[in-house]
């Protein structure tokens, strides 16, 4: 094995977690390295002062003061919303904006129709006066569609009633 691997190896063979045959191969190397032998000194010397530290014991309750203080904690998210509400949505505010949204919409709708109703004026000017009197005579022809239609449903009754008129004819024989 070459340092680097063996230099990453140091803190687990100090815990003595690695496979026999790493193990082994570990021990080899140190024995010939004097610069991963350096390396394995310094973990030890820094698992040594680890060791003198006392331990640190938190006050009785803290884990759960901890959650608690976590649970009324804002996200980034819930304080702009907040800050939101409370900058536009104070009581005295609420009816300017309903008011600025009305005039919004409502302009909106008038400003539609209006474009849409020069759209058709420009259009019907343009119009020669045959095209204005077919244009009036649609309707008409709307019509003749709707007649044509109940004179083919009329039709359509008459065939049905062949059937009927047949047996009729059948049994008065």
């Amino acid at each position: 094995m070459d340092c680097q691997k063996i230099k990453k190896l140091i803190p687990i063979y100090l815990d003595k977690e690695l496979e026999p045959k790493e193990m082994q191969a570990v021990r080899e190397h140190l024995a010939a390295c004097l610069a991963c032998q350096k390396e394995l000194k310094a973990f030890e010397e820094s698992w040594a002062m680890l060791g003198d530290l006392n331990d640190i014991h938190p006050k009785p309750g803290f884990v759960g003061r901890f959650w608690k203080k976590m649970a009324l904690e804002q996200s980034w998210q819930e304080k702009i919303i907040e800050a939101m509400k409370n900058s536009f949505f104070k009581k005295p505010l609420i009816p300017a904006l309903v008011t600025a949204c009305m005039i919004v919409i409502a302009g909106s709708f008038v400003f539609y129709n209006y474009s849409q109703m020069r759209g058709t004026n420009q259009l019907l000017a343009k119009l020669s006066q045959e095209d204005l009197e077919m244009f009036e005579n649609i309707k008409l022809a709307e019509n003749l569609d709707l007649i044509e239609e109940i004179d083919f449903l009329e039709d359509f009754e008459i065939v049905e009633n062949l059937d009927i008129l047949e047996t009729l004819r059948l049994h008065a024989g």
